[in-house]
């Protein structure tokens, strides 16, 4: 059946459509559907083979980009495409047949399933991105297969060099991704199938793009730079490099310049004047990579800076620390001397960004003093406190990110908490220790009040009282005794 009639003959043809749906819910159908010069060719039969479907369809001028299989109409609102070869199957070819039954006024929804059950095209709308970023348009109807498996095989040429590099770079178990995905690639153009081509190189590209390695990062900065769209097509790396990181933490310690590098990027486009259109997407990016560097900092053994000084912490919290030395996030008695204040910082955004300037801090007083790491075994040397003013670090707003509480006696009345008095000179104070790997190890990091300079003494008003001019007496001569 041609897909392109009159009114009448879309009509006659529905009616013929809807028998055979209707009796493919009792038995699957043998089915052919094919492209043809004008639509999608479709035949199906509970009694005739597969390759006499494909016959009927070749009769009424199929092009070779189909699919043969088994339909079952078993569900209802769903109709299943049982496809016999899944690599030869054309992309979005499920949305192609639904659109194909709505124009003769069926609504139904399509999948293509491989013969073991799983799904190939679920046929929704977003399978169309995926046909858009192909490498090439579609080919015309009736283009030569050899004309545009040369195109396809160009756009892979053209990609071959990242390939290699996310191959030799990217950790074992997403490296197992890219050969799939490869293999699949390789399968299709063996098979001289430009289509199912096309689908597997969209998706290796998409791999590429994503794989969590320095390597990779540092190309896909550089290609970006502090543009808001380009960043903003590297959500799937972000992703990808979160959920390496959980499964490996390691890996931040692998990749902590290149990922330090990106975060940067994603500040500096956020704050473009006027702000970037996609500028929610940046957000939700930056926050997933502060979510990942301030956990990589946060990992058991809790250190004691996100414990003590890390986002979460409330008024209360530190006033309870103070007041009856408890952990302010846990509630339970805290260890060490007492504690005559309490200040965290209020955004996991503030506390990396401080944790990144200090550290850099820490690193050049051990580059400028020859500091070596401690023999094997040893203890760690702790390094002199690292700090730097939050005005620096955090800009002018600084004071939006921290909060803090101090004790306080007046007049013989019992202990209270009042607010930390933040001066421009506040800063952000951490403490490392030099691990005998040459590694450092954050053992605290938090925000310190500076109380604003004592305004200088009043000048001593001048003297009122006018001086008085006071008579020289002379003095009288003496008579002879």
């Amino acid at each position: 059946m041609a897909n392109k009639k009159s009114k009448s003959e879309l009509a006659a043809e529905a009616k013929e459509i809807k028998e055979i749906l209707a009796a493919s819910k009792q038995k699957p159908h043998s089915f052919a559907l094919f492209h043809g010069p004008d639509d999608l060719i479709f035949h199906a039969h509970k009694t005739k083979s597969k390759s006499q479907m494909r016959q009927l369809c070749k009769a009424d001028g199929a092009s070779q980009k189909g699919a043969v299989g088994m339909l079952d109409g078993a569900a209802g609102t769903v109709i299943d495409l049982i496809v016999e070869d899944p690599d030869s199957t054309p992309a979005n070819f499920a949305k192609a047949f639904r659109k194909f039954l709505q124009v003769r006024g069926i609504s139904k929804k399509v999948r293509l399933l491989a013969e073991d059950g799983g799904v190939l095209d679920a046929g929704e709308d977003e399978e169309e991105g995926a046909a858009a970023a192909a490498p090439d348009a579609a080919p015309d109807i009736g283009e030569d297969i050899e004309v545009v498996l040369a195109k396809v095989l160009k756009a892979f040429e053209a990609m071959r060099t990242p390939l290699l590099r996310s191959l030799n770079s990217a950790p074992k178990d997403y490296k197992v991704k890219l050969d799939t995905a490869l293999d699949l690639f390789k399968k299709a153009m063996k098979a001289k199938n430009p289509d199912a081509a096309k689908k597997t190189l969209v998706a290796l590209n998409k791999l590429i793009s994503a794989t969590p390695s320095p390597v990779v990062i540092v190309d896909s900065i550089k290609a970006a730079g502090s543009d808001p769209e380009k960043l903003g097509k590297l959500d799937s790396l972000v992703k990808t490099c979160a959920a390496q990181v959980k499964s490996d933490p390691a890996f931040m310690d692998r990749a902590m310049p290149e990922m330090r590098d990106m975060r940067k990027a994603l500040k500096e486009a956020m704050n473009k004047t006027p702000p970037p259109k996609n500028i929610d997407a940046l957000k939700a990016m930056k926050q997933a990579m502060d979510d990942m560097f301030y956990d990589h900092v946060d990992k058991p053994p809790r250190s004691h800076g996100p414990e003590y000084h890390g986002p979460g912490l409330t008024r209360d919290n530190l006033e309870d620390r103070v007041m009856n030395q408890k952990n302010p996030r846990t509630g339970q008695p805290s260890h060490g001397a007492p504690a005559f204040s309490a200040s965290s910082f209020l955004d996991k955004g503030a506390y990396v960004d401080s944790q990144m300037e200090l550290r850099t801090k820490a690193l050049k007083h051990i580059d400028d003093t020859g500091l070596k790491p401690p023999a094997k075994g040893s203890r760690p040397v702790r390094l002199p406190a690292m700090d730097a003013k939050l005005k620096d670090v955090l800009g002018n707003n600084w004071q939006t990110f921290v909060h803090g509480v101090k004790k306080k006696t007046r007049n013989n009345r019992p202990d209270e908490c009042v607010d930390a008095n933040w001066g421009p000179d506040s800063l952000c104070r951490a403490i490392y220790d030099l691990l005998d790997d040459g590694t450092l190890r954050l053992v605290t990091l938090y925000p310190k009040p500076v109380a604003p300079p004592a305004p200088p003494p009043a000048p001593r008003p001048a003297n009122p009282r006018p001086r008085r001019n006071r008579r020289r007496r002379g003095g009288g001569g003496g008579g002879q005794p």
